[in-house]
């Protein structure tokens, strides 16, 4: 009867470094794949830099005006009017720079999907948000016989236009 605690004990303590035995096993498995790991990380940052995926620039001011000169390039190939641009300063996430560029443009809906689909088929990559899109109502001039005016497809949209550079 004075051992049976003790053997209880003994045996929780058995348990425990049978699951500490085990944990301590897949650790050193995982340490030992960790030259394999770093490699394959380095294959997947060449492969993201020589794809374009990133702003290719040693600042972020470079990177603002090559995004602001990709922004000018897409409206105008479209036949859009580009009102203004503004750099937003670069923020830091995680292993990268975020540059933005806030641009305003006219044009009609048409026009803004091909702007909008340049921006997500070419490279680099960039991302749109805050999307504010309003229509300008101009009505075009009546047209003999018909009833009602024409309303003009053309738009005032406002976006961000965000690329990503290595750095951080």
């Amino acid at each position: 009867m004075l051992l049976a605690p003790f053997l209880v004990v003994g045996g929780g303590y058995a348990e425990r470094i049978e699951d500490l035995e085990f944990r301590l096993q897949k650790l050193r498995k995982t340490a030992a794949e960790k030259d394999l790991w770093l490699k394959r990380l380095e294959e997947i940052k060449q492969q993201g830099e020589t794809e374009g995926r990133l702003l290719s620039r040693d600042t972020a001011a470079l990177a603002s005006a090559d995004l602001q000169t990709l922004i000018k390039e897409a409206v105008n190939r479209v036949g859009g009017e580009l009102i203004s641009t503004q750099v937003i300063p670069e923020r830091k996430e995680e292993q990268f720079t975020r540059v933005a560029v806030k641009l305003r443009m006219t044009g009609s809906t048409q026009m803004l999907r091909d702007v909008l689909h340049s921006f997500e088929s070419n490279r680099p990559l960039l991302f749109v948000e805050n999307l504010n899109i309003r229509p300008i109502r101009n009505m075009q001039p009546q047209m003999p016989g018909r009833k009602q005016p024409k309303v003009a497809d053309k738009l005032s949209v406002d976006f961000d236009v965000v690329g990503y550079m290595r750095g951080g």
